[in-house]
């Protein structure tokens, strides 16, 4: 396994937990993306994502925007993922992950790539989008989230209210 969850609060085995958080990702299409910045404050916005097997989140985003621009500046963030609930307060399931993202480049865009592409078979399909892509030479770029720290709550298999706090450890 290329990453482990040590798990910091909650009494939950660790490879379950592991499994719930990879049950949740796939689960999920979008995440909300949250950073800082000096000027501007905290901003919040929203990105279809992907994720692979040593658990970094990728996403596109355009390097103009506020979220990009916050992450050139401190590679800081956090971010959620989550499913409706049927009903108010019942059987709620998500992730609060906090970590380090920015602009992915060289293996790290390739890997950013193969996950995107992986996930959403149409993406970058052309040889041209593609090697801009990789290249970075367009106003779009991949962004990697490497998750350090997670907070799952997931009420239909970890029991209500069980918020499970986990650092990784790659």
């Amino acid at each position: 396994m290329p990453y482990r969850l040590d798990v910091l609060q909650g009494d939950w085995p660790a490879e379950e937990l592991r499994q719930g958080v990879e049950g949740l990702l796939a689960e999920s299409m979008v995440l909300t993306l949250a950073t800082a910045g000096p000027e501007h404050g905290p901003h919040a916005n929203l990105a279809f994502y992907a994720y692979d097997d040593d658990l970094v989140l990728y996403f596109v985003s355009e390097r103009s925007t506020r979220h990009s621009i916050h992450l050139s500046e401190q590679a800081r963030a956090a971010a959620t993922v989550f499913l409706p609930p049927p009903a108010f307060g019942e059987q709620l399931r998500g992730l609060q992950l906090a970590g380090r993202a920015g602009e992915a480049w060289g293996h790290h865009a390739e890997a950013a790539l193969t996950a995107y592409q992986k996930r959403y078979p149409s993406f970058a399909r052309t040889p041209e989008i593609r090697e801009q892509f990789l290249a970075g030479g367009g106003a779009a770029a991949l962004y990697r989230f490497e998750v350090a720290e997670l907070t799952a709550v997931d009420e239909p298999h970890f029991g209500r209210r069980n918020y499970l706090r986990a650092e990784v450890v790659r």
